[in-house]
């Protein structure tokens, strides 16, 4: 996935993409929230091949969510980017298309994998899972890095 400028848009595009009529918050996911931080500056980063780059204030947020035997997140977007890893188990992403991909230690898709933009997506997990997820966000106060969206209908 092209991460590029992970800080551009604003605040009243993201949340007019979401809508409050049949939002689906997800169910069976613990989340601990271990740090938020900032970064106040732009930044700008390319090093072995890989390049990092934002444009305005980010705000970063790193976070465990341990999904139960099938919990699942909710249909939701992220402002920026997200880099989730798998550290046990295994989850499934699906997109706004119904298509999906799941991931894990051992799993042929690898174990981690990045979302972002405005289509919505939801993570699932049949047998349950443990993941670390570093969120990448425009700078807002209080810190956005997760919008929700209608739920979409996949068989």
């Amino acid at each position: 996935m092209h991460v590029g400028s992970v800080a551009e848009g604003g605040l009243a595009s993201l949340l007019s993409a979401a809508s409050i009529a049949s939002i689906d918050p997800g169910s069976g996911v613990a989340i601990t929230t271990f740090v938020t931080a900032n970064f106040d500056h732009a930044v700008h980063l390319n090093s072995d091949r890989v390049k990092f780059q934002t444009k305005d204030p980010t705000d970063v947020r790193m976070q465990k969510l341990v999904f139960s035997a099938g919990g699942f997140s909710g249909w939701h977007h992220h402002p920026g980017i997200v880099i989730v890893s798998v550290e046990s188990g295994a989850v499934t992403l699906w997109e706004s298309d119904c298509s999906s991909q799941t991931y894990g230690p051992g799993l042929p898709n690898g174990a981690v994998f990045a979302e972002g933009g405005d289509a919505p997506q939801q993570v699932t997990s049949a047998g349950g899972a443990t993941v670390y997820a570093m969120f990448v966000a425009p700078s807002h106060d209080p810190p956005i890095t997760r919008v929700e969206d209608d739920a979409v209908s996949c068989p």
